[in-house]
C-alpha cells in the first residue's frame, strides 16, 4: 500500500536512523523512501516463515514481533522485536533462506521494502551495499552473539 504523508515522515526518519543504513550515501534513503510500501498486520499474524525465500526488507515502525527457530523439533524463541527495527536482512542482502519465523505480538506497521525496488537504488548508489552488509555483520553479533562452527571447541 502507497505511503500516507505522515508515513513518509516516519519512513524516512527509519531510513536515516536505522543501524543497518548507517554509512550508506546521502540522499540513498530519500530515493528508498519512494520504493516502500505499508503493511499493517494483526496480531498473531506470520510475516516471514523460516527458509521463506523471500527478498523484502521489512522495517518495523510500529509494534513488535518475536523471532522463533524450530530447534530440535522445539520452537525455540531467538528474539523479540520492537519498533523501531528491521528484519529480513538476510534474505533480502545475502539471497538466503530466512533463517526463522517472524511473527506479530500486536498490530504493526511496517514498511516493506523489496528486492528489485532496492536494486533501482543500487542503480543510483553503486556502493551502498558495502556498509549495509558490513552493519549486517555487527548487528548480527549484537543480535544473536558469535556464531562457532560445530567443529570448534569440541575435543
Amino acid at each position: 500500500m502507497k505511503l500516507k504523508p505522515e508515513q513518509e515522515i516516519e519512513a524516512l526518519r527509519l531510513l536515516k536512523t536505522l543501524p543497518l543504513f548507517a554509512g550508506c550515501p546521502d540522499g540513498a534513503a530519500e530515493v528508498m523512501l519512494k520504493l516502500v510500501d505499508a503493511r499493517e498486520i494483526l496480531l498473531g499474524k506470520v510475516v516471514m516463515m523460516d527458509q521463506e525465500i523471500g527478498k523484502t526488507l521489512y522495517l518495523l515502525a510500529k509494534g513488535s514481533v518475536t523471532v522463533w527457530k524450530r530447534v530440535g523439533g522445539e520452537k525455540k524463541q531467538l528474539a523479540k522485536l520492537t519498533a523501531p527495527d528491521f528484519f529480513g536482512e538476510r534474505s533480502m542482502f545475502e539471497e538466503s533462506p530466512a533463517s526463522a519465523l517472524v511473527k506479530t505480538d500486536e498490530k504493526c506497521l511496517i514498511y516493506a521494502l523489496d528486492r528489485p525496488q532496492f536494486d533501482q537504488v543500487a542503480v543510483q548508489f553503486p556502493g551502498i551495499l558495502e556498509p549495509i552488509k558490513k552493519n549486517m555483520a555487527e548487528l548480527r553479533l549484537k543480535r544473536i552473539g558469535p556464531v562457532v562452527p560445530p567443529h570448534e571447541g569440541q575435543s
